[in-house]
């Protein structure tokens, strides 16, 4: 399925083929129709601004009535509903990944905040919390990131 782009529209330049799927992949995502009715829609679209002297493609006038041109445009608008379509089927898997992904995340920055000594100003919220609160203060000379903000998330959660 991927070769497709490179099979169609072979009678016009690299840059005006470019420019046209670009358009039409455009127009695939503004309309909710089939392939064959956005080819229709795309044509009648260009023969009106060609008719106000306005096109959009110059090059596309050559090629308005030609049936090769509205087979590549059928083609390329059921490759796109095709890609849409595995798009959707995919986007669980995604998810999934992504939820993965963010779960790793913070093992490693846990596991980092466990290395590293706590900050000054950690230190000075965790004093004036237990202090609000009235709870005892735990001892802070060997407590790790992880452990200031596991302490002040537990005191927070009391509340």
């Amino acid at each position: 399925m991927q070769n497709i782009k490179n099979s169609l529209f072979l009678y016009l330049t690299p840059r005006q083929k470019s420019q046209l799927l670009g358009t039409l992949k455009s127009y695939s995502k503004k309309f909710s129709l089939n392939s064959e009715d956005l080819a229709y829609k795309f044509l009648e679209d260009e023969k009106y601004y060609l008719d106000i002297e306005n096109p959009h493609f110059e090059f596309v006038k050559d090629y308005l009535e030609d049936d090769l041109f509205f087979k590549d445009l059928k083609k390329f608008f059921d490759y796109l509903a095709y890609e849409k379509k595995q798009k959707e089927l995919m986007e669980p898997y995604l998810d999934k990944q992504k939820q993965i992904a963010k779960e790793l995340r913070k093992r490693a920055q846990d596991f980092k905040m466990s290395k590293l000594k706590p900050t000054k100003k950690q230190l000075l919220y965790y004093e004036k919390i237990t202090k609000a609160h009235g709870i005892a203060k735990k001892d802070t000379e060997n407590a790790s990131r992880l452990d200031l903000r596991n302490w002040i998330m537990d005191i927070l959660e009391q509340e």
